[in-house]
């Protein structure tokens, strides 16, 4: 996946975070084939009244609109349904989708981009799967649409694709890019918990042959 950067008019988003990344919440642009390279020119030009994403996706790409150490504004409220997740403690991810019979969805590739993208910040930030939410769960807005109500098992799904690539507690931060390539590439699978288990040797093993173009 191609990941662009065009940085969000600094009127829309928020300062600098003062703690950590704790969750990751997932959204829909809610319209009908749009691009996420459209989406963020939009929201670069544009007073949009204080909303704002970090990451926008779709099936071929995925671009950068607020850099990941500033807040968004991607699932405030007046009134909160989750106890934790608030702007400043979570990076907002936004699905491009499209429209088919009157219902909103996302194609597979889509799919496939935003479970890779969301598999990269969970490995950087330390996010664990039960901490990437839909805005749903933070303020009860239906969205992302395609995963609300009949829905719901398509949500499962997702994150059920996301569970087997992580829980990289134990491996050390020089490793972890090695380790995430190996994932994407389905090279290495956790276990039902999604545990990798590998010892210090495989780990500085696969690294070394990393460096030397193995995997490329």
């Amino acid at each position: 996946m191609v990941k662009k950067t065009n940085l969000c008019n600094p009127i829309n988003y928020g300062g600098l975070r003062e703690g950590p990344v704790k969750y990751i919440v997932i959204h829909y642009t809610a319209g009908d084939g749009d691009t996420d390279e459209a989406n963020a020119a939009y929201f670069a030009r544009a007073d949009t009244g204080k909303t704002s994403a970090h990451w926008f996706v779709d099936d071929d790409s995925a671009t950068l609109s607020v850099p990941e150490d500033r807040v968004a504004y991607h699932c405030g409220a007046s009134y909160y349904y989750h106890p934790e997740c608030r702007n400043s403690n979570s990076i907002g991810v936004e699905m491009s989708s499209v429209r088919r019979n009157g219902r909103y969805c996302f194609t597979e590739e889509t799919i496939v981009n935003a479970q890779a993208l969301v598999r990269e910040l969970m490995a950087k930030y330390q996010v664990p799967p039960e901490r990437v939410i839909r805005h749903y769960d933070v303020t009860h807005k239906i969205c992302p649409a395609p995963f609300c109500g009949a829905g719901q098992q398509a949500w499962e799904e997702f994150k059920g694709g996301l569970i087997m690539y992580q829980r990289m507690e134990n491996v050390p931060d020089w490793a972890k890019a090695t380790v995430q390539k190996l994932m994407d590439k389905d090279y290495l699978l956790g276990d039902g918990e999604g545990n990798l288990n590998l010892s210090g040797d495989m780990v500085r093993i696969l690294v070394i042959l990393d460096r030397a173009g193995a995997f490329d």
